[in-house]
């Protein structure tokens, strides 16, 4: 029987397509690379490169439709797709740009030859930047393996190989190597899924303005090594004959035209429906990441090697703080300190995932006294542990209770208080309307507090600060 409106549709399109859920076909997509391309599998060689191209052309696609933000569409009303919609969606599209990577690498007539083909060459060096891409929003530290594969692929690139300047204006491998570079100096792991993809669309811009020089410059650059397969490390001095030096300064014209255009209240048309906002900060961002001073780290790291025990969100941080031990048992270890940071080690976490980047967490070293509040500043993630950067917001946080005249609400004191001084609060969100005058009750003393600014606010706290009065 002829059935045409309910036929499935198997070709690489129809599976992205998800029955109309991105995430179902992103996910869909996935499994069917992963059990067509295995290593040593004569599937493999029988789907070849035909199967895995059009996955690859079609999550192209599917990845741009589906977008929390993009140059040609407007994205669908927030309120339809939330912070753990948006997480799967990441995660699905992290896992299948890997796995139409890992597809074309399972290929031997294509991962044995890589000074090949030209087309073929450029795919796979495509799907590599691609899948690093995607990792590195997902937080995911920087793959080795990958990047061994793209210098696999740009040593095969005799010409690019031997040239003194690769830029990143003429399409190829080495373009691809240049693009994979300034992806990683942008830091996508510290960013929100919105803000990270509207970096890459303006470094994506910025490509034909960028470049690898085997020169080195006065200032702090990033540096890479193809033939090491290693990652780009930014350093400054030094000169080594096989290393690439990354040169990003030229892009300034062009990120400050966007800028003046954005003041202006226009909207440059190669930006599209990107939203304005957002662009403005991630050019800020941009260019001072690629100035001749890009920012540096003020504060002196010093080692360490101690156990922390630590709490996760709000109620727990007020249960920890009240004496209550934390719900959950987390073992991990500080790596080093400065004046107002630590860097932790999480080897695991019971709740099966890792904080992420505005978490607030409470701290307590377990040779120490009390517990200390921080918050997450950058997460990167590997296979069996997670590094954090915490920011601290307060060594010595208190209790407190703020009355707004019809309810009482719990708090956290960041700051000791002194009359005319400014001090911080972490209340539940929106608990206090924007220009209330209220009273705070602490260590048996009250407290007039005036309202200044919400200096942060995320899904379970915020971060407020009050004058007292």
């Amino acid at each position: 029987m002829d059935n045409k409106g309910t036929a499935l549709d198997f070709t690489p399109a129809g599976v992205l397509a998800g029955g109309g859920n991105a995430v179902v076909g992103l996910e869909a997509a996935t499994a069917t690379l992963r059990a067509l391309y295995k290593p040593g599998s004569p599937k493999a060689e029988a789907a070849g490169l035909y199967i895995a191209s059009a996955f690859d052309d079609a999550l192209r696609v599917a990845i741009e439709r589906s977008a929390p933000v993009s140059p040609v569409h407007v994205a669908e009303d927030v309120s339809v797709r939330d912070a753990t919609w948006w997480g799967r969606w990441l995660a699905g599209v992290r896992d299948a740009s890997l796995a139409v990577c890992d597809a074309y690498w399972c290929v031997p007539s294509a991962s044995r030859n890589t000074a090949g083909n030209g087309v073929v060459r450029l795919r796979l060096a495509t799907s590599v930047v691609e899948a690093l891409k995607w990792s590195a929003c997902d937080r995911f530290s920087p793959d080795e393996s990958l990047w061994h594969r793209l210098g696999a692929l740009y040593a095969d690139d005799r010409e690019a190989h031997a040239a003194a300047l690769v830029a990143g204006d003429v399409p190829g491998v080495a373009r691809e190597y240049v693009r994979a570079v300034a992806y990683h100096s942008a830091h996508l792991d510290q960013f929100d899924l919105e803000t990270a993809i509207v970096l890459i669309h303006l470094i994506d811009l910025c490509l034909p303005f960028v470049s690898l020089s085997r020169t080195p410059a006065p200032h702090p650059q990033y540096v890479v090594c193809p033939e090491s397969g290693q990652p780009p490390v930014r350093q400054s001095g030094g000169r080594d004959a096989a290393a690439l030096y990354f040169v990003p300064w030229s892009a300034d014209e062009l990120l400050a035209d966007f800028e003046a255009q954005l003041l202006a209240g226009k909207v440059p048309a190669v930006l599209g429906k990107l939203p304005a906002d957002t662009v403005l900060a991630a050019i800020r961002y941009l260019r001072r990441q690629w100035s001749a001073r890009p920012p540096l780290r003020l504060r002196r790291r010093y080692p360490q090697d101690a156990d922390l025990e630590v709490a996760r969100g709000l109620e727990q941080c007020r249960g920890v703080l009240g004496g209550s031990r934390p719900a959950l048992v987390r073992a991990w270890k500080a790596r080093d300190f400065s004046r107002n940071g630590l860097y932790v080690l999480a080897s695991s976490d019971p709740s099966g995932a890792w904080p992420d980047i505005g978490e607030l967490l409470g701290v307590h070293f377990t040779d120490g006294d009390g517990w200390q509040l921080a918050v997450v500043q950058r997460l990167r993630m590997w296979p069996d542990h997670a590094g954090l950067g915490l920011e601290l917001l307060a060594r010595k946080p208190m209790l407190v209770t703020v009355d707004d005249g019809q309810r009482a609400i719990d708090a956290v004191l960041c700051d000791a208080p002194q009359q005319g001084e400014a001090v911080r609060l972490i209340l539940p969100p929106g608990a206090l309307g924007a220009d209330d005058t209220v009273f705070m009750k602490a260590d048996g003393a009250v407290y007039k507090l005036h309202f200044l600014e919400a200096k942060r606010v995320e899904s379970d706290y915020q971060l407020s600060v009050f004058q007292i009065l």
